[in-house]
């Protein structure tokens, strides 16, 4: 086995050169995340490995794009002595909640993962789908014109969901976009300084009052069914799995949401196909129509791999580790590119085009040859079922009874761009709801 290859300082001259070429030819439609995404492709053909060490002038870490060391990381429950979560990630959830599960280790994840579990119902139909139905419908019941609404309605509905009717203040919605915010840039946690530490006290003040509002909280909501599942686990420790049940809504289901509504809407066959399914599935307040809402959930989930709503995840080998074809070393970072295996033309010539059937056809085959919409493996997040049916539920509703339609001419043929067109979307809307 050998170690993997390095870049040196003409790699990060390449990288500062397309950077500068890109702006000075598209200086209005200059794309960062488009110049990243080639710089790391072009580092894997350059030195001939599908994983290379980033020497980078504040710190080193593992690109990996190859599939089999990216299932070997995320197989495995995270222990000290195999994978953690990176330093910088780890340093980002410290700062919101330091006990969550998405930075848990060895006996603190074992008794975490099944109690995220339990609330989430991972991989079955949560038990509470009809109130969280109810709860969709509610938060969607407005007109929807931009993305900022679609994030706007979907907190109102993460409000019913994880705490219940009007048991939250509507100031949640906002509070934990920002304090995400925080959690994602070290740049904006140092500028906020003591005010951001006591943001994230009122926020847990407000997680409190509603845990302990029993006679308040609705039994049909996930903090209700957390009060129940905690077992004899410390509350304040249940309360820190809670920001991140929050932002799942506001942030990448939102994105998700948005981006599965755009593609649907800029293709005409799609838009009538789903539509003649949403028509046909049943009642939309029975959650049994919106789970036979196959095509549409192809469509999220193609979605996703175009346009991941998670861009990456940061990992850690603390102890090192006899990975598949090499070593890698005690304390070593590793980044892992979700667009560098989901968009690859090389392996898939189909990578920048939007294929829905992909997912219809043979959904183990799917997920095998794209494993990390969701995460994989051990690490396979817990509320992928529960932010589906979400995101379904409101899709239908938006599509079908508001007669929503959300376009993008980039979006219209393939091959597709590779960073989201946000600013050029179109949304527009003919109310047919009686």
């Amino acid at each position: 086995m050998t170690d993997y290859p390095g870049t040196g300082v003409i790699d990060l001259g390449r990288l500062a050169a397309r950077g500068a070429w890109a702006v000075l030819r598209r200086p209005m439609s200059f794309d960062a995340g488009l110049v990243l995404h080639d710089w790391l492709k072009q580092m894997t053909v350059r030195h001939r490995s599908p994983n290379v060490r980033l020497n980078l002038p504040t710190l080193s870490m593992l690109l990996v794009t190859d599939r089999e060391l990216s299932r070997h990381i995320l197989a495995a429950y995270p222990r000290r002595t195999g994978y953690t979560a990176g330093t910088l990630k780890r340093k980002g959830m410290s700062y919101l909640a330091p006990q969550a599960l998405t930075i848990a280790e060895d006996e603190a994840w074992d008794r975490l993962r099944p109690f995220n579990e339990r609330v989430l119902c991972s991989g079955r139909p949560h038990d509470f789908q009809r109130a969280f139905l109810g709860q969709v419908r509610r938060g969607f019941d407005v007109p929807v014109g931009s993305m900022e609404h679609v994030r706007e309605s979907m907190g109102r509905a993460m409000l019913g969901i994880v705490f219940g009717e009007g048991v939250a203040p509507v100031h949640l919605v906002a509070d934990i976009r920002e304090l995400f915010g925080l959690v994602q840039s070290p740049v904006k946690r140092k500028l906020q300084g003591s005010r951001g530490r006591r943001r994230v006290a009122a926020l847990y003040d407000s997680l409190r009052e509603a845990w302990h509002s029993a006679d308040r909280a609705a039994a049909t909501s996930l903090l209700g069914m957390a009060r129940g599942a905690g077992g004899s686990e410390n509350v304040e420790t249940l309360l820190q799995q809670v920001p991140h049940w929050m932002f799942t809504f506001t942030g990448s289901g939102a994105d998700l949401l948005s981006r599965g509504l755009a593609l649907i809407g800029s293709r005409p066959d799609a838009l009538a196909r789903a539509r003649k399914e949403i028509a046909s599935a049943g009642p939309l307040d029975d959650p049994a129509s919106i789970d036979r809402l196959r095509y549409l959930e192809a469509c999220l989930l193609e979605s996703a791999r175009l346009f991941p709503p998670v861009r990456f995840t940061l990992h850690r080998a603390p102890a090192g580790d006899a990975a598949p074809n090499a070593r890698i070393p005690a304390g070593t970072e590793i980044l892992q590119v979700f667009s560098l295996t989901q968009r690859d033309p090389a392996s898939d010539p189909t990578a920048d085009e939007f294929r829905p059937e992909r997912w219809l056809e043979d959904l183990p085959r799917a997920e095998a040859a794209y494993p990390n919409l969701f995460l994989s493996g051990a690490r396979r997040c817990p509320g992928r079922d529960l932010i589906l049916f979400v995101c379904k539920g409101a899709a239908a509703c938006l599509l079908h009874e508001a007669g929503l339609v959300v376009g993008c001419a980039e979006l219209s043929a393939d091959p597709l761009p590779f960073s989201f067109p946000t600013r050029h979307l179109r949304f527009e809307t003919a109310l047919r709801r009686s």
